[in-house]
């Protein structure tokens, strides 16, 4: 049900943005909604510190404030006393987490507005999704269906009348981060206008989501050679080890020293020719810079990220047993990732530089 709030009594926003990189890129188009739709107010966004690069070059916000996980109950009343003190109007609370509707709510936001707990819960959280109820004045349905997370998020707004948005990421390049990147690039012998192929390995999720090294390595090969690409292997730090071995044997380079810190990272994509990943954060920096990807689902819902799949292949096996979203194969046999084969990565690779020549 939609019950529009008079946009022109809200002075000031709090935006409490998603905590994953990938969920924070899709929800860029609804930052710039609410932005849209509330141009004078002064609009402050709540995130993960390790997310604020992502934000350079960026004018949506007028204040940016650092959310780390609230330790104990001293750092959640030093978040709800912060937020007090920003006297606030409105608080629109995009993550799930009962921590994040419960500042807003002990903060005595006049007007709070977010999800009820959406996701299947196990049991012993059922209280929690039950708390999560009252903290809210607007609420959408009763559960969580698999859609994109844009039209997830747009949905939220929706309750409240803002003027319709689109669903392409929004994220800003700055001049500084554009030298950093070519002076790396071309520290490690790769000249300005190379053609680079990006591929993401992807485990900090965890081992479900992995492909094998080898089949990387051998993707890495064949653009290399075919198309005269240079092989770039990003790492997170959990994942240094791992792209290493990749650019070892594929004749890459990993970008492991140092791990790009996310505001070089989306410079670099956005200079990227193709990307090979997993249902990984870098793949979503690829689809707001319009960068061919090549993406292997395996165990994910592609249901929550089909959105502007315009420069997008997907790879998805139909098994049994998936989508099943879990961080380790509980079968134990990965087939949603080892039935695919390098072969089909390279035609997929093929087909969507044919789109972008």
């Amino acid at each position: 049900m939609t019950r529009a709030v008079d946009q022109s009594r809200i002075r000031r926003i709090w935006l409490r943005a998603p905590n994953w990189l990938g969920d924070f890129v899709m929800a860029t188009a609804t930052f710039a909604r609410v932005r849209a739709a509330f141009p004078s107010a002064h609009l402050t966004v709540g995130l993960r510190p390790y997310l604020r690069p992502l934000l350079s070059g960026s004018s949506l916000f007028d204040e940016v404030v650092d959310t780390p996980r609230a330790k104990g109950l001293g750092g959640l009343w030093q978040q709800v006393a912060r937020m007090r003190a920003g006297r606030y109007d409105l608080a629109i609370v995009l993550p799930n987490s009962l921590a994040t509707g419960l500042v807003p709510f002990l903060a005595r936001v006049p007007l709070r507005l977010g999800y009820k707990q959406g996701r299947p819960l196990l049991m012993n959280l059922g209280r929690t999704a039950a708390m999560r109820r009252g903290l809210f004045d607007r609420r959408v349905g009763p559960r969580r269906w698999p859609t994109p997370m844009p039209s997830y998020y747009h949905d939220l707004l929706d309750v409240i009348g803002l003027p319709p948005g689109g669903q392409h990421p929004q994220l800003a390049v700055t001049e500084a981060e554009e030298a950093w990147v070519g002076e790396h690039l071309r520290s490690l012998g790769i000249e300005d206008g190379t053609r680079l192929l990006l591929l993401v390995v992807g485990a900090n999720y965890g081992s479900s989501k992995l492909w094998m090294p080898e089949r990387f390595a051998a993707v890495a090969r064949h653009f290399q050679e075919r198309w005269s690409m240079r092989a770039l292997v990003l790492v997170g730090p959990s994942e240094v080890e791992l792209g290493e071995r990749i650019a070892s044997e594929g004749g890459a380079i990993a970008l492991s020293k140092p791990v790009l810190p996310l505001d070089k990272l989306k410079s670099l994509v956005r200079r990227g020719a193709l990307m090979i990943t997993g249902d990984t954060g870098p793949r979503h920096l690829a689809v707001a810079f319009d960068r061919p990807v090549v993406c292997l689902m395996g165990p994910s819902d592609p249901n929550y990220t089909n959105y502007c799949l315009e420069h997008t292949e997907l790879i998805r096996k139909e098994l049994e047993c998936s989508p099943c979203q879990r961080k380790v194969c509980p079968l134990g046999h990965h087939r949603c990732m080892r039935d695919i084969s390098v072969e089909e990565v390279i035609a997929a690779g093929e087909r969507v530089l044919a789109r972008a020549l």
